[in-house]
């Protein structure tokens, strides 16, 4: 599946990280790619129903987390 991560103006955002599970209060990484200017395109492949992004800073802290959306 695609995925798009806009930053939005903060320039903290240094990477995102896809996460996924079988419930929306049950998600895991399942990997990350560096910000790449205001839009970045990501492709995941999972069988879990649910999935988010986080944003994370250059040290990875997680700056905030999308809602989950159903597949």
């Amino acid at each position: 599946m695609g995925l798009h991560a806009s930053w939005n103006g903060a320039t903290e955002v240094a990477a995102w990280e896809v996460i996924s599970g079988p419930r929306p209060n049950r998600l895991k990484p399942l990997g990350s790619v560096p910000r790449d200017g205001f839009e970045t395109a990501m492709v995941a492949q999972t069988t879990d129903p649910y999935v988010a992004v986080r944003a994370r800073d250059s040290s990875g802290r997680i700056l905030g987390t999308s809602d989950p959306v159903e597949l």
